[in-house]
């Protein structure tokens, strides 16, 4: 807050029709919509997703503009809430200039098919209830499609995080639809609980049937937990699926080492199963001269035809 001193002498606006005290032992009040800060010039960009010409993104975009001139307490000059003062009124310069700067914020955020026929809108308020006209007409249709395109969503093997992410988004235009009004009945925040639990069911329904345990425990709690808890038990589940998968080419390693002398050391096995498979050994048991073996012939010793790879040779039984 600062102070500039007085000035007898006085100026005039607009041809002299309202006297301005060029003055200034006032203090400069910075919660007035009327007041701009130095930062607050008319190039500011606040929206990274311009208009589209079809107003495709009309109900995104109005929410973040609506929240970016909020932020700079300018949203009374394009809700109507701060009307055009009279022209003798000691605001009516301080008006002027807010909504040339406030227009020029919304042109900026514009695509270029839009900005030309908004850039001639004598106020910023102007601008505003066009577009609300223009592109509010398919409210009841894009609710429609919002609420389709929950019912569908599933996660098909995607990050939790990736999946709530995509809830999230359409929830929130589907709140920016049909926002739920303030009350002192109670009746607003009943139906605010009602419509967190509806996004809880909804979460729990697209989840894949790896999580079927998970979402039958949140179900079975009284009374149902918010949605923010319903994600955090769903996310540590993900975490326990990713360590347990992990867990297993380990075990199979492991397997496959325990396995290994046994295969390294199955000579005498092999050699039994050619005689089962000769049929050789329900005649008789065989016994091979070479080795000293039973269960094979000497023609299908491995010493004479060769072992097969990775066998190790067995060491030499006493005889002949």
């Amino acid at each position: 807050m600062g102070f500039l001193m007085e000035d007898e002498s006085a100026s005039y606006v607009h041809g002299g029709l309202a006297p301005v005290a060029n003055v200034q032992n006032i203090a400069i009040d910075t919660k007035s919509p009327f007041y701009l800060h130095p930062s607050d010039h008319p190039g500011l960009i606040f929206v990274t997703q311009p208009l589209s010409e079809n107003g495709e993104n009309y109900f995104t975009w109005r929410r973040n503009m609506l929240t970016a001139l909020q932020s700079k307490n300018k949203a009374g000059f394009v809700d109507g809430l701060i009307a055009k003062p009279d022209v003798h009124s000691r605001d009516f310069q301080s008006w002027i200039q807010c909504n040339a700067v406030v227009k020029s914020w919304i042109v900026n955020s514009l695509s270029r098919e839009l900005q030309t026929s908004a850039a001639h809108a004598d106020t910023a308020s102007e601008i505003w209830c066009d577009f609300d006209e223009r592109f509010t007409q398919g409210i009841a249709l894009r609710v429609y499609d919002l609420k389709r395109s929950i019912a569908l969503l599933q996660q098909e093997k995607s990050a939790i995080s990736t999946y709530y992410r995509k809830l999230k988004g359409v929830w929130n235009e589907l709140h920016n639809l049909r926002p739920i009004h303030v009350c002192t009945c109670g009746a607003g925040k009943k139906m605010q609980e009602m419509r967190e639990e509806e996004k809880v069911f909804d979460f729990l329904m697209g989840l894949d049937d790896t999580y079927k345990t998970v979402r039958s425990q949140i179900l079975s709690i009284d009374p149902l937990p918010g949605l923010g808890r319903a994600y955090a038990v769903a996310a540590q589940e993900e975490k326990q699926q990713v360590v347990a998968a992990a867990r297993v080419p380990t075990i199979e390693a492991t397997t496959l080492l325990a396995k290994a002398p046994h295969m390294r050391h199955g000579g005498d096995q092999k050699i039994d199963r050619r005689g089962e498979n000769s049929g050789e050994r329900r005649h008789g048991g065989l016994h091979c001269t070479q080795c000293n073996r039973s269960n094979h012939s000497k023609e299908n010793c491995y010493e004479i035809i060769g072992y097969p790879p990775g066998w190790r040779r067995p060491k030499p039984r006493g005889g002949n």
